[in-house]
């Protein structure tokens, strides 16, 4: 044979060889991996339309998609039911491919910590944490009490002569427990939903203590509450002047991050690009200045960082439930 058609041969036959040798990452069809995502990216919401972790999930979406961030859009998913249960599933039984992602805040923390469902972080992916914000512990306006330290007094001089407006097992009801074991006084309970019966308690002199959101508290601040203290781990613009508890000498804070989470080995190069592209949504003008003027707090913390505090949180959690037997009632 001619030694030009030899060597020929042999290049051709390295070509070849080369084009499914997989350290080198070229496939054997000449062609590169289609760059993430190749398909609309699938966010999973345990909660119907209108509360915060929905209109978060959107508000991210739309400016993903004015700002050109993706190549393919997110979208929205409202999978309620199961205490988040639900949505959280329909994830973690998806492809880790980054095309279904969640997201979700410290409220599975809690189903966790009181064994309402079995669903825990590690589970997950951890992308990061995209803002937060925190409640406030509220008294009506002409409750004989102008600061927490009067109220602490006086429930430490009378003991459970103060009644909070509390769901079991429920956000309201775990900060209450934590303040009261690192203040050492202790409070009556009555049942109550949601924030709207919560107020009304309030109202009609039925309950004394009540927890809302910042946002709620401005919202209903209007109908004669005030608030006490606020459990966030800093203070926040739109409520300047309530101290955190932090501040007043108890180490307690409630941050309920807005946490976006993947399947377990979710592919590294597609949580890369979404976290970028949360990062870059919460830091913007746009959207730090609407997290300000809904009494949240806008802040990025990346996957590893924000697994590392929900651990922490948990084992917290777990501890105020064993101590102080908190268990949900059964419907």
């Amino acid at each position: 044979m001619h030694f030009t058609k030899k060597v020929s041969l042999l290049a051709a036959g390295f070509a070849t060889a080369l084009a499914f040798t997989p350290e080198v990452g070229i496939l054997s069809t000449g062609q590169a991996k289609a760059e993430f995502p190749t398909k609309p990216i699938r966010v999973f919401v345990g909660f119907k339309p209108g509360g915060r972790t929905d209109t978060v999930a959107r508000l991210v979406a739309k400016y993903v998609k004015e700002k050109n961030l993706l190549p393919q859009p997110l979208v929205i998913v409202n999978k309620p039911g199961a205490a988040a249960a639900n949505a959280a599933r329909s994830v973690l039984g998806a492809k880790p491919d980054g095309h279904t992602i969640l997201h979700w805040h410290h409220q599975m923390l809690i189903t966790n910590a009181m064994s309402v469902n079995k669903i825990h972080p590690e589970q997950f992916t951890s992308i990061g944490y995209l803002g937060g914000g925190s409640p406030v512990w509220t008294v009506r306006k002409d409750a004989p009490f102008d600061n927490l330290k009067d109220l602490v007094a006086h429930l430490k001089s009378q003991p459970r002569s103060l009644v909070e407006a509390v769901g079991i097992g429920t956000i309201p009801h775990l900060v209450g427990v934590q303040l009261a074991a690192e203040a050492g006084f202790q409070t009556k309970y009555i049942g109550s939903g949601g924030g709207a019966d919560r107020l009304a308690k309030l109202l009609g002199k039925n309950a004394d203590i009540a927890l809302f959101s910042a946002q709620g508290y401005l919202k209903f601040k209007p109908n004669g509450i005030k608030a006490l203290v606020f459990f966030g781990p800093n203070r926040i613009k739109s409520i300047p002047d309530i101290p955190t508890a932090k501040e007043l000498g108890y180490n307690v804070t409630w941050a309920n991050p807005n946490w976006w989470l993947g399947p377990k080995n979710m592919d590294k190069e597609a949580k890369a690009k979404i976290a970028s592209v949360l990062k870059q949504a919460i830091m913007s003008e746009e959207l730090s200045t609407w997290f300000n003027n809904n009494s949240l707090d806008p802040y990025w913390t990346d996957g590893p960082a924000a697994m590392e505090d929900s651990l922490k949180v948990l084992a917290n959690l777990k501890q105020v439930v064993s101590k102080h037997n908190i268990q949900k009632k059964k419907k």
